[in-house]
């Protein structure tokens, strides 16, 4: 059992988004992410070490600074939220064997005593203090949409859900992203004003140019083909042409409604959904927003991202070769 056993296949939840984002991650924590023209720069520096120095380390800096910090937040990540995603399946699959309620309730049904048990084992608290009240939202709003049985109060359930999750991530992983991004050249001698542009620059650059996020076409389990979203660029529309799914189009959760006020600069359209700086949290969030929204009914989404052969090949701590590591 999985959450799309729980929630059904018409809504992903952020595990599905974070599988397809772990999935990229892997590449750029191998290096194969890198663009050709800084894979092939590192390794003329590395045969050619006198002649540029400077230049083919910095190239080399860069992938390895990447790969490090990538790896780094992607284990914080799952770190934090694969037991908590664990614990909400195991029960909530089975809401008859809950014991007796943290906070007693006569009106409480099987399934709001099962959440309320997860909530407890959570730390109330900021994310950015290590408190977990994000994750504690999260996951009442999928214990809502477990329940809900109309399809648009389920589906905006599971969008608010996933947003959480997704805020609560994007926190915790400020420091891993900044230092991912960090001026790869020595600027000691830099005057600070200088320096400060040159990072800012930097970042710029990276985001619009360098980064990317793959998830899996719609073909994907006959091809194996991923289709490339550039984080420095406007989220596409969905494969129907339209900007959110229908049940996503016109929203009435007050909660839901009131967090993308937050966090999507610009409401209720794809345009200025793209990336100026990822090392903002607010460019990740307003990115992330317009990503869940217009995906969150994409069934593909669902796909397994690795065959049998590589995942039994995953299970036994290596590293699996073929498609769809490319």
């Amino acid at each position: 059992m999985d959450m799309a056993d729980l929630l059904g296949q018409e809504n992903a939840s952020w595990c599905a988004f974070g599988t397809w984002a772990s999935r990229t991650a892997g590449l750029s924590i191998r290096g194969e992410s890198a663009p050709a023209i800084v894979r092939t720069a590192v390794n003329f520096a590395r045969r050619v070490p006198p002649r540029f120095p400077a230049i083919g380390g910095s190239f080399g800096r860069v992938v390895q600074q990447v790969s490090e910090n990538v790896a780094w937040g992607n284990l914080l990540v799952f770190q934090d939220l694969g037991p908590l995603f664990v614990k909400l399946i195991e029960n909530l699959g089975r809401p008859e064997s809950v014991g007796p309620p943290v906070t007693p309730s006569a009106s409480a049904t099987p399934e709001v005593l099962v959440v309320e048990r997860c909530v407890a084992t959570l730390r109330a608290g900021s994310a950015g203090e290590g408190g977990q009240d994000l994750l504690i939202s999260a996951v009442r709003s999928y214990g809502r949409a477990y329940s809900a049985t109309h399809p648009g109060e389920r589906a905006e359930h599971v969008l608010l859900a996933n947003l959480y999750v997704g805020l609560h991530e994007q926190i915790k992983l400020q420091q891993p992203i900044a230092q991912a991004l960090s001026w790869p050249m020595d600027t000691r001698r830099t005057p600070p004003p200088l320096r400060r542009q040159l990072q800012r620059s930097w970042e710029s650059v990276v985001t619009r140019q360098l980064m990317e996020l793959r998830l899996p076409a719609a073909d994907f389990t006959a091809t194996r083909r991923l289709a490339s979203q550039r984080i420095g660029s406007d989220i596409g529309r969905t494969p129907g042409g339209a900007r959110f799914p229908a049940t996503l189009t016109h929203l009435k959760n007050i909660e839901l409604k009131a967090l993308l006020y937050d966090i999507d600069r610009t409401p209720n359209t794809l345009t200025g959904s793209a990336a100026d700086n990822w090392r903002m949290l607010g460019d990740r969030m307003n990115f992330v927003a317009d990503l869940f929204r217009t995906r969150q009914q994409e069934r593909h989404l669902f796909q397994t991202p690795f065959t049998a052969e590589q995942t039994a090949v995953i299970r036994e701590g290596g590293i699996p070769v073929g498609a769809p590591l490319g």
